[in-house]
């Protein structure tokens, strides 16, 4: 084996160093010049006896044979292949990472709000506070200190006041009504923010949808409430309308608080009262959701001048009123504003 070859230089250290012929001491100080790329170490004679006595009085260590310059050359190759795997850790998949053996580092930098992706609640002791303290904080988190408005369009602008927190298993919801302009083109709205825990403890916005569910005229938010029997997760029941020259109009409008964001299920027709214009010849007619059948089926079933019940299957993400035999164009079998 050539002596300008590394591997083999250090081969030879290591069978003095085994012979007796180099100390512990010498070995590692000709070792560490020559990993520098110093060549000019003195190695000792190559007729040493390998049985003369040591300079130290001490057994030779037992040999390993030459597999520890091998060794040492894989540990390199490894160690190199470990560093370029942190050095473009993000750039990284999964299984490029897996394939690399290099456990994940722990990320300890906070997405921002933006990206952040939804995920279980963490144990801050934010659930331990009361429902102001927590609606408070996510007001904060939304709004900061300042004006609690939000600017959803050109024309639109919306001021939000009273709102509740909602914990689900993908987070906390905030869910905040919104008032628009005091006229009687002017809706409110159902404002929808998701949140997140943070140290503190506080509140920090990931994702928002300002203007998730119409509200009624003159700039009112709707009435709303939560439900949880229509699917597998949280439903909100929002309920908007107006009285127009004498006649009274509500729908209702179910929206779905899914990890993704909230999805609108259906909106239907649910009030009509026109006795303001008609007097005692008025029809009056109240719906309510009856019959719920989860992920499946629900009724509105229709108190008033009539009993009346429209019957609601789910086809995919959305529900839709089954017909009636005797309906026309689809219209509904109460009549509207």
């Amino acid at each position: 084996m050539s002596m300008d070859d590394p591997l083999g230089r250090l081969e030879r250290l290591a069978r003095l160093r085994e012979a007796g012929a180099l100390s512990e001491e010498e070995f590692e100080r000709e070792k560490t010049r020559l990993l520098a790329g110093r060549g000019d170490f003195a190695v000792p004679d190559s007729n040493v006896d390998a049985g003369a006595p040591a300079r130290e009085e001490r057994k030779p260590k037992p040999r390993e044979g030459r597999r520890w310059p091998w060794l040492l050359a894989a540990g390199i190759a490894l160690a190199g292949s470990a560093g370029w795997a942190l050095a473009t850790w993000p750039d990284l998949g999964a299984d490029q990472v897996a394939a690399a053996g290099v456990a994940p580092a722990r990320d300890t930098k906070r997405p921002s709000p933006g990206h952040q992706p939804v995920g279980k609640p963490t144990n801050s002791g934010m659930r331990a506070l009361s429902e102001k303290q927590q609606v408070d904080l996510a007001f904060d988190a939304v709004f900061g200190l300042g004006e609690r408005d939000i600017r959803v369009s050109e024309e639109t602008v919306y001021s939000y006041a009273k709102g509740r927190v909602l914990w689900t298993d993908f987070g906390p919801v905030l869910i905040v009504e919104g008032s628009g302009e005091p006229y009687p083109p002017a809706l409110g709205t159902l404002g929808i923010f998701y949140l997140r825990e943070v140290a503190g403890p506080k509140f920090e916005e990931v994702r928002r949808w300002p203007d998730a569910a119409a509200g009624s005229i003159m700039g009112n938010p709707p009435q709303w409430k939560i439900r949880r029997d229509i699917t597998d997760r949280p439903v909100i029941e929002s309920t908007s309308g107006g009285v127009w020259q004498g006649y009274a109009c509500d729908s209702i409008t179910l929206t779905e608080l899914t990890p993704g964001g909230p999805r609108a299920l259906v909106t239907f027709d649910s009030a009509y009262d026109n006795s303001g214009a008609e007097g005692a010849d008025g029809q009056r007619y109240d719906g309510a959701i009856v019959n719920v059948v989860r992920n499946r089926s629900f009724d509105v079933r229709f108190s008033g001048t009539a009993t009346i019940i429209e019957h609601f299957v789910r086809k995919r993400a959305r529900y839709e009123r089954v017909p009636a035999a005797d309906e026309e164009l689809n219209e509904g079998l109460i009549p509207t504003c």
